[in-house]
């Protein structure tokens, strides 16, 4: 398999270079259709046979996890894109997760909060209800950080006395968002329509194919190098066994079909499947199936957990998706690579 990995590597970078110009042309064409993310984090995977992004994240946190280098160039190309995209804006606002158990979260909130600030003043927002004063967080390394409570005024959000000329939302509203933020007349980036509450991952898996799809035929590869099989049931209640036989169907079928496609392209691996909640993971509402049986075969355990995802928001609909191997290795375990970007340029990288 090590000697097919770098067959593709070499194969797929050959192609990508002879081809580069139209690349670059194409998505040109694609951003002057479709608005960039104010920010995005890319969760990619290398499985030696193909490289595919298994989770996008809108809302994205970790950037604790940058390293100095990244923490010390991010501020620059985070400046670029909003200098250009939302002139003006010198006192930025940050709407955060409330969950203040998990200091992991805080630690990423101060860091981009640092990454921001080179514009001029960041203040974080609280949305928690009943609150007077600033709410003390405290991060895993022990960094203090103060959140202040929101009211809108003459439509604009205003946190204490604090008047910002952008918001940016780190919260991915799972469970909705509170409807003052409809009033407000500052820019919120990303929009807090478009949280977890809205969206869904195979409407996403679907767009991304048909580009992907696109992308092997500009470069002349097989469109199964950079396309993931993806495919989706609803409504579903594990606890209540609602949906468990069709999900366990559909997981028969791709199974079949990716065996298919493995043996079309001389991928030894044994295929497998994701599935998880169709409105985000959080690590909630996931589990893995190399059967359809594997899934009638759940237990009260599992079937409580694939019920519940964040914020005890209830799971309805599943993604059943490729189970895609990790053949990058960081430290001789296996990893994935997770890309950050601010609009459409990397501002940093991670590997876990």
């Amino acid at each position: 398999m090590e000697n097919k990995s770098s067959e593709f590597k070499i194969e797929f970078s050959k192609k990508l270079l002879e081809k580069y110009s139209k690349v670059h042309t194409w998505f040109e064409s694609l951003e002057k259709k479709h608005p960039t993310p104010f920010y995005t984090s890319i969760d990619l995977r290398d499985a030696g046979y193909k490289v595919v992004p298994v989770d996008s994240n809108l809302f994205p946190a970790g950037f604790n996890n940058l390293c100095s280098q990244d923490i010390s160039s991010a501020p620059e190309v985070f400046c670029d894109w909003i200098r250009a995209h939302y002139p003006g804006s010198k006192k930025i606002l940050v709407l955060p997760e409330t969950h203040t158990s998990n200091a992991w979260y805080i630690e990423n909130l101060y860091y981009l909060s640092q990454l921001l600030s080179e514009l001029g003043e960041t203040r974080i927002g609280w949305l928690g209800e009943g609150t007077e004063g600033p709410v003390k967080l405290t991060s895993a390394s022990g960094k203090e950080l103060k959140a202040y409570p929101l009211k809108v005024e003459n439509n604009r959000l205003i946190a204490s006395d604090f008047d910002p000329d952008l918001i940016v939302s780190n919260n991915d509203f799972s469970a909705g968002y509170p409807p003052f933020l409809d009033e407000v007349e500052q820019y919120v980036v990303p929009s807090h329509r478009l949280g977890w509450h809205q969206r869904k991952k195979a409407t996403h898996f679907q767009h991304y194919n048909e580009y992907a799809s696109e992308l092997a035929s500009i470069m002349g590869i097989d469109p199964f190098s950079v396309t993931i099989e993806t495919d989706s049931y609803g409504p579903v209640n594990y606890n209540d066994g609602q949906g468990i036989d069709e999900t366990a169907e559909r997981v028969d079928s791709m199974i079949s079909r990716l065996q298919s496609s493995f043996d079309r392209q001389g991928v030894s691996e044994k295929p497998f499947v994701f599935i998880k909640s169709n409105s985000g993971t959080y690590g909630m509402g996931i589990m893995t199936a190399e059967s359809g049986d594997q899934v009638r075969a759940m237990n009260r355990r599992s079937k409580n957990k694939m019920s519940v995802g964040k914020g005890r928001t209830d799971v309805t609909s599943v993604v059943i998706q490729e189970g895609i191997p990790a053949k990058t290795l960081s430290n001789q375990l296996p990893a994935e690579p997770v890309i950050y970007l601010a609009g459409p340029e990397r501002i940093g990288w991670v590997a876990r």
